[in-house]
C-alpha cells in the first residue's frame, strides 16, 4: 500500500499544502485498495463483535446483580456420565 501510494504522489511536482497531500495519499490508498484480498469469513465480523459485547455486557451484570455465593459442591463429570448410563 505505501508503495502505491508513493507511486502514485511521485508525478506532483508542486506541494501546495496538508489539504493536497492529503488527497493524494488518498487517492493511492483508494488504488491500492483494489490489490487488498478478503478475509474468509469477513462478512460474519461485525456479528462476532456484536456477540463478544453482548456476552461482556451480560458477564458484568451478572457480577454486579448476583452476590457472592458461598462455597457450593460441584459433581465431578464422571460421577455424571455414570448417572447417565
Amino acid at each position: 500500500m505505501i508503495g502505491i501510494c508513493r507511486a502514485t504522489s511521485r508525478n506532483v511536482k508542486r506541494w501546495q499544502n496538508g489539504d493536497m497531500c492529503l488527497r493524494w495519499t488518498a487517492a493511492g490508498m483508494l488504488e491500492a485498495e483494489a490489490q487488498f484480498r478478503k478475509i474468509i469469513g469477513y462478512t460474519h465480523l461485525a456479528a462476532l463483535a456484536v456477540e463478544r459485547d453482548v456476552a461482556a455486557a451480560r458477564a458484568t451484570t451478572s457480577r454486579s446483580s448476583t452476590p457472592p455465593s458461598p462455597t457450593t459442591t460441584t459433581t465431578e463429570p464422571a460421577a455424571t456420565l455414570a448417572a447417565a448410563h
